[in-house]
C-alpha cells in the first residue's frame, strides 16, 4: 500500500467529520469511524512532524 498524501488523508478526515454531522447515527458505526479518524490525525501528525523537520534541516544549512 503506498503512503497517502497530507491531502489525501485530510480528505478522508474531512469525509469522516461531515459523516458526523448526520442525525441518524449509529453508536457502532461512530465508534468504528471515531477509531478511523484518531488514526488518520497521527498519520496527519507525522506528515506535519516530518515537514517540521525538514524544514528546520533545510533552515540550518
Amino acid at each position: 500500500m503506498a503512503t497517502k498524501t497530507y491531502l489525501q488523508l485530510k480528505i478522508e478526515l474531512d469525509k469522516l467529520m461531515e459523516w458526523f454531522d448526520r442525525e441518524d447515527i449509529d453508536i457502532d458505526m461512530a465508534v468504528n469511524k471515531y477509531e478511523q479518524a484518531v488514526k488518520l490525525l497521527k498519520q496527519l501528525e507525522n506528515h506535519l512532524l516530518k515537514a517540521e523537520n525538514k524544514i528546520t534541516k533545510l533552515s540550518g544549512e
